[in-house]
C-alpha cells in the first residue's frame, strides 16, 4: 500500500525541495562568476595574442630562441620534479616508518623552507658564493624551495595507508622494502603526484630565482618582452605556451590520481610495531634531513643574520617598517578576497562530483600555474580601463587572489568534506534550513582547516614578486620589491634587512600550517612512533 502524507508534510517537502534547488542554483551561479574571474588572464592572453598576425605568431613560436627557452624550462621542471620526488618520498617515508630519535622535531626542517621565497634563497647563495649561477644552480635552488611540498604531501598520504594491509604483508614474509613497493606506494602515489604538481607549477611560474641566476625561462622571456620591447602581443603568445606547459602538468597529475584508490586514515594499535628498526637506515635518514636543513635553513639564515648585523650601511627603519606593513596588509587583503571567492567552489567540490565542479577545478588548477608576470600583465591591462581601480592596492590584492585561488579552494573543499553528512542530516531534521546548517554546524567544524588555507594564501602572497612589481601603486613598496631592487644590482647588504624581516614574518604562518589537526594528532603520534 503506497505511503500517504498529510497535506502539511507534502507542502513542507515541496518547500524543502525548492529551497535545495534555489541553493544549488545560487551555488552554480557563484561558481560561474568565480570561474569567469579566473579566466580573465587566459581570456586576455588569447585576445591579445590574436591581434598578432598568424605568420608572425608562427615565426615567433618556432624560432630557435623560443624553442631553446621552452626546452630550458621543460628540462628545469623535469629535473626539479625528479629530484624532489626522489628525495621527498625517501625523507617522508623515513620519517613515517623508520624509528628515529626526536621524530617530531625532524619534521621542522621540512617545513621551514616554505617561509623563504626562491629569490631570497638565491640572494643568500649568491652573497655567499658570487660565482653561483646557471642552470644547475637554478635547479638546486628550486629543488630546495619545493621539496617541502613533496615531503608534506607524501606524509599526508602515508597517514591514510591501511596499516592492517602492512601487517598482513609482513606476516606473509615480505621485507619492509617489498611492503613499501607493493602495498604502501601504490596507495599514496596520488599524494606524491600532488606534491610533484606543486613543485612543477612553482618551477614553471618562478621568476626571481631564474632571473638572478641568469637562466632564461619562459617567465623571464615574457618579462623581457613586456619590459624591454613593450610587445604585449608577443608576450601574450609566449604566455600561452607557458599555459600549455602548465596544462600538460595538470593533466599528467590527474591521470596519476585516477589510478590511485581513495584512502582513509585507519588506526592500528600495532602501528608502532611497523616501524623499521635499522641503525644504518636511521643514520642515513637523519643525515639526509640534516644536509637539507643546512642548505635550506642554516645557510640562508646565517647569511641574512650576518649581513644584517654586519651591515655598514645605516638601516632605514622607517622604510623597513612601512614595507613590512604594506606587505602584511596587501597580502591579508588578497587572502581575504581568495577566501570569499573560494567559498562557493569549495562547497560544490566538497559534495558529490559534478560536471561543473570538475571543469571549474581544472580551470582553477591550471590558473595556479600562471606566473605572476602573466597575471600581472592581464590585470594591469584590464585595470588601466577601470579608472579609479587602476594603480590601487585592491587591484594588486585581487591579482594575489587570482594567483593563489587554487590553494584556497583546495583547503576549503577539503575542510568542508570532513563534515560528516550524518551531522548535517541531524541538523536538518531539527528544523534548520540549509543556510542555518552551514552557519551553525558546517562552519565551526570546517573553520580551522579553512583558516589554515587562508594563512597559506597569505604566506604565499607575501612572497610574490613579479605581479607586485607590475601592479604596485607608485611609491608603494613591499618587502619583496625592496629585496629585488637591491639584490638585482648586487647590493646584498641593503637587501638583507628586508629579506630577514620577510622570512621572520613568514615563519609564524609556516609553523601554523605545519601543525597537524588536533583530530588527527593521536593517530599521528601512534603511526609515527612519537613519545607521549
Amino acid at each position: 500500500m503506497p505511503t500517504t502524507f498529510p497535506e502539511s508534510t507534502k507542502v513542507a517537502l515541496s518547500k524543502g525541495a525548492r529551497n535545495q534547488r534555489a541553493v544549488r542554483s545560487a551555488l552554480n551561479g557563484a561558481v560561474g562568476v568565480v570561474v569567469a574571474l579566473a579566466l580573465i588572464p587566459i581570456g586576455y592572453l588569447i585576445v591579445r595574442a590574436s591581434q598578432k598576425p598568424w605568420a608572425e605568431t608562427a615565426q615567433l613560436l618556432f624560432r630557435p630562441k623560443t624553442l631553446e627557452v621552452l626546452a630550458t624550462t621543460s628540462a628545469l621542471v623535469l629535473g626539479v620534479v625528479v629530484t624532489t620526488v626522489v628525495m621527498g618520498v625517501a625523507m617522508a617515508t623515513g620519517l613515517h616508518f623508520v624509528r628515529l630519535p626526536f621524530r617530531r622535531l625532524l619534521i621542522i626542517p621540512a617545513v621551514l623552507p616554505l617561509a623563504i621565497p626562491s629569490y631570497v634563497f638565491t640572494y643568500t647563495w649568491i652573497a655567499l658564493v658570487p660565482e653561483f649561477s646557471g642552470f644547475f644552480a637554478a635547479g638546486f635552488i628550486l629543488s630546495i624551495t619545493t621539496l617541502p611540498y613533496v615531503i608534506l604531501a607524501t606524509l599526508s598520504g602515508l597517514r591514510t595507508v591501511d596499516t592492517s594491509q602492512i601487517e598482513v604483508a609482513r606476516s606473509l614474509g615480505l621485507t619492509p622494502f617489498e611492503t613499501l613497493r607493493k602495498v604502501v606506494f601504490p596507495q599514496v602515489k596520488g599524494h606524491i603526484s600532488a606534491g610533484a604538481l606543486l613543485a612543477a607549477l612553482y618551477t614553471i611560474s618562478d621568476f626571481g630565482a631564474v632571473s638572478l641566476l641568469n637562466v632564461e625561462t619562459l617567465t623571464v622571456t615574457i618579462q623581457n618582452m613586456y619590459k624591454a620591447a613593450y610587445d604585449r602581443s608577443a608576450a601574450a603568445v609566449i604566455s600561452l605556451v607557458l599555459i600549455a606547459l602548465s596544462t600538460l602538468v595538470v593533466v599528467a597529475d590527474e591521470r596519476v590520481k585516477k589510478q590511485t584508490p581513495d584512502g582513509k586514515a585507519i588506526k592500528s594499535f600495532s602501528a608502532k610495531n611497523l616501524l623499521i628498526k635499522n641503525t644504518g637506515l636511521s643514520f642515513a635518514i637523519i643525515a639526509a634531513i640534516a644536509l637539507y636543513a643546512i642548505n635550506a635553513v642554516v645557510i640562508p639564515f646565517y647569511v641574512l643574520i650576518t649581513r644584517f648585523f654586519g651591515n655598514q650601511i645605516a638601516i632605514d627603519w622607517a622604510d623597513l617598517f612601512t614595507a613590512a606593513i604594506s606587505t602584511i596588509s596587501v597580502a591579508a587583503l588578497g587572502a581575504l578576497i581568495a577566501l570569499v571567492l573560494s567559498a562557493p567552489l569549495g562547497v560544490v567540490l566538497s559534495g558529490p562530483t559534478t560536471r561543473i565542479g570538475a571543469i571549474a577545478q581544472r580551470i582553477i588548477t591550471v590558473g595556479h600555474g600562471l606566473p605572476g608576470v602573466v597575471v600581472g600583465l592581464a590585470v594591469v591591462s584590464i585595470g588601466s580601463k577601470l579608472g579609479a581601480l587602476y594603480q590601487t592596492t585592491f587591484l594588486l590584492a585581487f591579482a594575489y587572489a587570482m594567483l593563489f585561488l587554487a590553494k584556497s579552494v583546495a583547503s576549503m573543499s577539503s575542510s568542508l568534506s570532513r563534515v560528516p553528512n550524518s551531522v548535517k542530516d541531524v541538523a536538518s531534521t531539527l528544523g534548520m534550513n540549509q543556510w542555518m546548517v552551514i552557519k551553525r554546524v558546517v562552519a565551526p567544524i570546517a573553520a580551522p582547516g579553512i583558516g589554515l588555507g587562508t594563512v597559506l594564501v597569505f604566506l604565499t602572497a607575501m612572497k610574490e614578486l613579479p605581479a607586485t612589481l607590475m601592479l604596485r601603486p607608485t611609491g608603494f613598496e613591499t618587502l619583496a620589491t625592496q629585496i629585488w631592487s637591491s639584490a638585482s644590482i648586487n647590493r646584498f647588504n641593503e637587501a638583507a634587512p628586508y629579506a630577514l624581516i620577510l622570512v621572520l614574518i613568514a615563519a609564524l604562518p609556516t609553523f601554523l600550517i605545519s601543525r597537524p589537526d588536533r583530530a588527527d594528532r593521536s593517530f599521528i603520534k601512534e603511526s609515527m612512533g612519537a613519545d607521549k
